[in-house]
């Protein structure tokens, strides 16, 4: 029984455990694994490490053993896996499509509003939604975006990193999926179910690489928080 009490803080280790192998992929060894193999590897290590950066919220509420040591211990897993890994995977593919340095160095806004935003997210009090884009949509948008460089120049690179930074860093309402019981959460559970059917139809069509819908999936969940609460503004105003 002792074990279960620490099962969420043994999560968020496995956590940044993951994290880190993800690292020591990218950087160490690949195995014999081509660039395209590894890049899906690393992929795939990023997504378990936020199953279990949802599953040791969701049985620390359950168990009832929420502590500070818990929320720090989440705090510095999420830097590692979802901000160092996806701003070094960035720079890793950036240097191999040879952009210029001061490009190469722009990911590194991401880990620095990456800690901004995980420090403030340890003073807020528990909320049904995040004020600012959480660094797991943030972390999975970046990971799909090597996959996109062929068609993106300097200008907008740098632009795409400067707004996402500004995103995690902002008090802008961003729905989270712990509760969708007001109307205004069944609304944008309605829309984003709607553009991402849309996503994946496209998709199919334009035969998208599939590390792509991660970023216009985190895209289509920005704009449907932004959607519903421009609706809601409104009708309030009104």
């Amino acid at each position: 029984m002792k074990f279960i009490k620490h099962l969420p803080n043994f999560l968020t280790i496995c956590n940044a455990l993951l994290g880190c192998f993800a690292l020591f992929f990218l950087f160490v060894e690949s195995f014999g694994y081509s660039n395209s193999e590894k890049y899906y590897c690393i992929i795939l290590l990023i997504f378990i490490a936020a199953i279990f950066d949802f599953l040791d919220g969701f049985f620390a509420k359950f168990l009832n053993v929420k502590s500070n040591l818990g929320s720090q211990l989440d705090s510095f897993s999420d830097l590692i896996s979802f901000a160092v890994v996806p701003a070094f995977l960035l720079i890793y593919y950036l240097s191999i499509h040879e952009f210029s340095l001061y490009v190469k160095l722009t990911p590194l806004i991401i880990i620095l509003s990456s800690i901004y935003r995980l420090s403030k997210f340890n003073l807020l009090e528990s909320s049904n939604h995040f004020k600012g884009l959480p660094t797991p949509a943030n972390a999975m948008f970046f990971l799909g975006l090597p996959s996109l460089l062929l068609y993106l120049n300097e200008f907008v690179l740098i632009s795409i990193v400067l707004v996402f930074s500004f995103l995690m860093i902002s008090d802008f309402k961003f729905y989270s999926f712990k509760s969708l019981k007001n109307k205004d959460e069944k609304q944008f559970l309605f829309v984003l179910i709607l553009l991402q059917l849309v996503i994946i139809i496209f998709s199919f069509v334009y035969d998208a690489e599939l590390a792509s819908l991660l970023s216009f999936m985190i895209l289509a969940y920005i704009l449907s928080c932004f959607i519903i609460s421009g609706i809601n503004k409104e009708a309030s105003s009104n």
